[in-house]
């Protein structure tokens, strides 16, 4: 282990503790949800039923049925869940990526679910530089403020790219934190854009698998992931290469090393 960088390390044992924190807290949700299961409405009450007893294939044919209620507002309605979840931590992003897909199929669902994250996000982006620092604070919490806050001054389009392409980071409140940087609105949402795609990329496939090939989103899920926690493990080491090969790049040793800053 000596040859792994401190900061790989410091990262791992992080990302133990996300898993295990995780873990805890899908036991306590799923406690919950059986708790509130007779307070739900019947089609959720009916889907979750579906759900126990593995039938999945008409669970789906049941939600995207009660879904297709909505006549023409269904896509304006799934849009504007996409929008408002960026805005209610309550309401997760994960959850609408695979709902677009299991709803709409992979490419309609993934085309709604990058444009109501294009909406919310820039929305967030813009009130953000609009409003400053106590709008931000308030939403995003004094504590993920504290955690991101750095970004403000010292984060450039690079490190948010990485924060939004990595898995199990809260990618809305930093798009909030990104608009009180001074980087362009218009390059932070490109940037914001295309690294939560992969990421929503696999949701709506998930989604849309449910049903007919389950091996093959679990197989796109798991590679993801994995090449998304390497990603993650060695992104000081990856932003001090592409610095130092891009031209025009901050030189490898203007790179912040956070590890330091913290000790």
């Amino acid at each position: 282990m000596r040859f792994v960088p401190r900061g790989v390390l410091k990262r791992l044992r992080s990302l133990v503790a996300v898993i295990a924190a995780a873990a805890l807290l899908s036991g306590v949700l799923l406690g919950v949800l059986a708790l509130l299961r007779p307070l739900l409405p019947p089609g959720a009450q009916d889907f979750l039923l579906h759900l126990s007893d593995t039938d999945l294939e008409s669970g789906k044919d049941a939600l995207v049925a009660s879904f297709q209620q909505l006549g023409p507002w269904r896509h304006g309605a799934f849009l504007g869940l996409q929008v408002l979840q960026v805005f209610f931590a309550p309401i997760p992003g994960q959850l609408t990526g695979f709902l677009g897909g299991f709803l709409f199929g992979f490419w309609p669902g993934l085309a709604m679910t990058m444009g109501g994250l294009m909406l919310g996000s820039g929305a967030a982006m813009l009130f953000s530089r609009k409003l400053g620092r106590p709008f931000v604070r308030r939403v995003v919490g004094e504590k993920l403020f504290a955690k991101f806050g750095y970004l403000i001054e010292g984060g450039g389009l690079f490190s948010y790219f990485m924060l939004f392409l990595l898995p199990a980071l809260p990618d809305d409140a930093i798009c909030f934190v990104a608009g009180l940087s001074s980087l362009s609105l218009t390059k932070l949402l490109g940037v914001c854009l295309l690294g939560r795609l992969p990421g929503m990329a696999v949701l709506s496939l998930a989604g849309a698998s449910v049903g007919w090939n389950t091996d093959l989103a679990t197989g796109v899920f798991a590679g993801a992931m994995g090449v998304s926690v390497v990603i993650w493990l060695y992104q000081e080491e990856i932003e001090r290469w592409y610095h130092a090969h891009t031209e025009g790049g901050r030189p490898s040793s203007d790179v912040p090393n956070k590890d330091r800053d913290e000790s």
